[in-house]
């Protein structure tokens, strides 16, 4: 069983520093440049983009992370470091090596991200300095966690937090996690990165499990404009300072890990969802009685990834024949005369006919900052949840000067 706890930022499990501050990447001034750095090394796990042109970091610390070690973290914003070349690996690279001399720590010890504009090479005369000098503010704590969440954001208009703690056999762990993302969000995963810091014994085959898990309950099933970006990736580092047995299958202990785990993840993901590039609402599609959990996601991918849905949302026009054109074009198995569909628990179709529902209240419902869609196939078992936003005039008008 979880507890929800005051929300801590990555130093707040046990074994972790940050900081975070400027190095000149962002014309802005705004803060650029990340580290998280572990006083000894901890098991890791990371899950990333499917795009078949991903960044340069992703590419590195795909490969790091295969050893299920790591030692720190480094990240930068404003400069995604996408479709570079060589020079960018290597860019990537020398990132990871400075912080490692830094630390003290084999360079396949240290995770790399990115963040921001695809294209560009990143100035590595700023950026290179810049880690050795933020490497001596390292420290732990609330004001840090402050700054490490702020300085990995884009468009993102607020930073997203999310912390558990829970007792695994008579010894409290503790999880905490931040992320960004904002626009260019879609599953498999979304132009989004969060990092996780945890205190628990955990062996990487085990951490891994956990984390697959909850990236595939989670930040894959959020669309905010059905766009997989280059540099999408989820890290997560366990320092083993708990004191718990270490988990090293699957049982009790490894299922109240998860489950934290999937609430940390969860929280992170609403939040990005909810701070979507000129979001004004958030949309939950839940479906029930599909034939296949494919089927289930076929449909719940199908809706919120919908223009016309979305844009419904956005003006409160509960038009449930768009629910009827998405779950009709999923790809799912479908059979009217079975399929129930409602908007904020009001039923609008039913058995193959529409309910009559009172068009006053579908409105209520639908003029909320949380829209809630219910479709049950009725030819199965298996669900899924969904996250959407809505589609506003501010989403062009961010994206049509994002780069100028």
């Amino acid at each position: 069983m979880t507890e929800s706890t005051q929300v801590h930022g990555v130093t707040h499990p046990r074994g972790f520093r940050a900081a975070g501050g400027t190095c000149g990447i962002k014309a802005s001034g705004k803060p650029d440049l990340v580290l998280i750095v572990a006083d000894n090394t901890c098991a890791a796990a990371g899950m990333f983009t499917t795009s078949k042109v991903p960044g340069a970091p992703v590419i590195v610390s795909r490969r790091h992370v295969r050893g299920g070690k790591a030692r720190a973290i480094v990240v930068n914003s404003g400069c995604s470091n996408v479709a570079t070349g060589k020079d960018g690996e290597r860019d990537a690279l020398t990132m990871c090596r400075t912080l490692a001399e830094q630390v003290g720590c084999p360079l396949n010890q240290v995770l790399v991200c990115s963040t921001g504009i695809i294209g560009r090479r990143l100035p590595m005369q700023k950026i290179t300095p810049g880690i050795a000098s933020l490497y001596k503010d390292l420290a732990a704590g609330a004001d840090v966690d402050a700054k490490v969440a702020t300085a990995i954001l884009t468009t993102d208009l607020v930073t997203k937090t999310a912390s558990r703690t829970v007792n695994i056999a008579g010894q409290e762990v503790r999880l905490a996690g931040i992320a960004k993302g904002s626009g260019m969000i879609q599953p498999n995963m979304a132009t989004m990165l969060a990092f996780i810091t945890t205190d628990a014994a955990i062996s990487p085959a085990m951490l891994r499990a956990a984390l697959k898990d909850a990236v595939s309950a989670t930040f894959n099933r959020t669309s905010i404009d059905h766009d997989t970006s280059t540099s999408d990736s989820a890290m997560i580092l366990a320092s083993g300072e708990a004191g718990n047995r270490p988990i090293t299958a699957k049982g009790k202990p490894f299922s109240a890990f998860a489950a934290a785990l999937l609430e940390v993840c969860a929280e992170l993901a609403y939040q990005i969802v909810k701070d979507g590039e000129g979001a004004t609402k958030v949309f939950r599609v839940n479906v029930t009685g599909a034939k296949s959990m494919k089927d289930a996601d076929r449909v719940g991918y199908t809706i919120t990834g919908s223009p016309l849905v979305k844009t419904a949302v956005h003006g409160a026009d509960p038009n449930w024949g768009r629910l009827a054109m998405a779950v009709g074009r999923s790809g799912a198995a479908v059979d009217p005369m079975k399929l129930t569909m409602s908007i904020g628990g009001i039923a609008v179709f039913a058995k193959g006919v529409n309910a009559d529902a009172d068009l006053n209240a579908l409105e209520a419902h639908m003029k909320g900052s949380e829209v809630q869609f219910d479709i049950d196939l009725g030819l199965g078992k298996h669900q899924a949840q969904w996250l959407g936003c809505d589609l506003s005039r501010e989403y062009i008008t961010i994206n049509a000067d994002y780069s100028t």
